[in-house]
């Protein structure tokens, strides 16, 4: 596997990474919320739609700029 190839696998494996951990994070993070104000499932599911959002819109803009940077080559 040459250097370019490596580049790539590793930079959509990061892309899997970011997008796990913000819609975990947002579930883990509107699940202690819920904890403390007793609002349970309200926030859990907010968290989790929040995460969703920001998941989605940071995994189009690095697929863009990998697909942008092919195009360049």
């Amino acid at each position: 596997m040459n250097a370019e190839r490596l580049a790539l696998v590793l930079r959509l494996t990061g892309i899997g990474w970011y997008v796990a951990v913000c819609i975990g994070g947002g579930a883990l993070g509107g699940w202690w919320l819920d904890g403390r104000t007793g609002w349970s499932p309200l926030l859990t599911l907010l968290g989790l739609a929040l995460g969703l959002a920001v998941a989605l819109v940071g995994m189009m803009r690095m697929l863009l700029s990998i697909f942008a940077a092919d195009t360049d080559d």
